[in-house]
This record gives C-alpha cells, sequence and structure tokens, in this order.
C-alpha cells in the first residue's frame, strides 16, 4: 500500500500561512461544499460522528457544526494536520487502510476525492471493508471519484490517478463490501452536483469539451499554440465526478 507520508513535502502551491499543499489536492469549491453538507451531512442529530478520508486544508470541517457533531479528519500530511488541530479540528494520522477508531463508531465517512489514488483493486477493497467496520449499522459512506467514462485518458493525465472509478465499478465493489448503494449522482466538476435540466445541459456541452481537448490532434495542436496549460486548468476544474451514498 501506497503511503503518502513518504512524499507530504512533495512541491505544490503554497496557501495561506505557509502551508504548502501537496500535489495530490484538489481544492473543491464551496458551492460544491456546501451542498455534499446539506445532502449527506444534513439530517446528522447530536453526537453523531463524521470522518473525512484525506480531509485536506480546506475539508467539510468548516460547514460541519462541531459543537453537536463529532467531526475526525484523517490527513497523512503533517504540516495540513498541524494546521488542521490549530483550528480546533480533531486530526488524526493514519496508515492506510487502518482506521484509527473502534467498530461500528461512525455515522458517516466522507472520501472526496482519494480512492482513485490507490494503486490496485485489492487496495481499493481493504479501504472498503475498513470503512464497513467502523460504520454504525445503517451509517453511510459518501465517495467523489472522477469519472472514467467520460474522461478516457484525460484521467490518467492526472499523474496520481491509478484506480480506475466508473458509476458501474463503485457500486460492484462496494457490493462485494457489503454495503448497499442508495443512491449516485453527477457534477460538474468541483462546481456543483445540483440536478435540474440546466445541469443536464451544462454537463453534456463540458463533456463534448472535455471529448475534444482529448482528442489527440486537438491536444497536440493546443501544445503548438502554448494553450495546453489553459485546458488542463479547464479540464482540472470541471471533469466529471461521480458521487456514490452507500450504507451498511
Amino acid at each position: 500500500m501506497a503511503d503518502k507520508r513518504s512524499i507530504q513535502d512533495l512541491n505544490g502551491d503554497l496557501l495561506g500561512g505557509g502551508i504548502r499543499l501537496p500535489a495530490d489536492y484538489v481544492l473543491m469549491k464551496d458551492s460544491m461544499k456546501k451542498q455534499l453538507v446539506e445532502t449527506f451531512l444534513g439530517d446528522l442529530g447530536e453526537g453523531a460522528v463524521v470522518v473525512d478520508l484525506n480531509a485536506g486544508p480546506d475539508g467539510l470541517y468548516r460547514l460541519v457544526d462541531r459543537r453537536s457533531v463529532r467531526y475526525v479528519a484523517l490527513e497523512q500530511n503533517r504540516a495540513i494536520r498541524e494546521k488542521l488541530e490549530g483550528e480546533g479540528v480533531e486530526a488524526l494520522d493514519w496508515e492506510i487502510p487502518r482506521i484509527p477508531l473502534d467498530d461500528s463508531s461512525a455515522d458517516r465517512v466522507v472520501s472526496a476525492p482519494f480512492i482513485e489514488h490507490l494503486p490496485t483493486y485489492v487496495d481499493a477493497l481493504n479501504l472498503l471493508i475498513e470503512i464497513r467496520r467502523v460504520l454504525k449499522p445503517g451509517g453511510k459512506i459518501v465517495i467523489v471519484v472522477p469519472n472514467y467514462s467520460t474522461l478516457g485518458r484525460v484521467f490518467f493525465d492526472d499523474y496520481k490517478h491509478s484506480w480506475v472509478a466508473t458509476r458501474k465499478r463503485m457500486i460492484d465493489m462496494l457490493g462485494d463490501c457489503r454495503l448497499e448503494v442508495v443512491g449516485t449522482r453527477y457534477t460538474i466538476g468541483w462546481i456543483t452536483m445540483s440536478r435540474g435540466p440546466l445541469t443536464a445541459l451544462a454537463r453534456l456541452a463540458i463533456a463534448l469539451v472535455i471529448a475534444c481537448l482529448r482528442f489527440h490532434p486537438v491536444d497536440r495542436l493546443l501544445e503548438t499554440l502554448r494553450l495546453d496549460r489553459v485546458a488542463n486548468r479547464f479540464k482540472k476544474t470541471f471533469f466529471e465526478l461521480i458521487v456514490v451514498e452507500a450504507k451498511k
């Protein structure tokens, strides 16, 4: 199992306070974070436990009412973990796949994003088995992953992507781990996962643009015109994700 702690000082962008953001973190737009919290964490009762895998510096903790809910951030990057702790967040180091919580102790587990960075399907299975262990009966997991079905080779333009994620693969893998899928939805990148005809049309338009960008002659033309960095930023921001909700 790959352990990110061995590359935690990999060069990345500096955030406020001099915290270095490793290359494998994606900063979610606030709109997306709010929708995740409202849709999947809005019904939590007093004393519920939320576990955020690979939480990062802009995790969901600012939007979760931590006065009534126990929010646990699992984070391997020491600098980010110290930043979270400085803001009063319970941030724990972890050795993948082992989650440092007791059996049947969590009401929700959030993975947004993470699982596509694991080396093999065995690693992904072992993580889901561990998540099932810590979930209470009826507890839920929410997973956000890039949709390989619409991305194609763009999925692998991010060198950190290993385990290929599609809707069917996620449903099958969760089922094999005895987790029941209760819903799936698609997003417009890290912007929104809202539903409706306008969102569907926007998703279609963006999918067509990305389909053009992954066409080799177009890709080479943009590179020649030195527009490839703009195209890569578009793909990084707007590529389609799958949001999967499952319960124990």
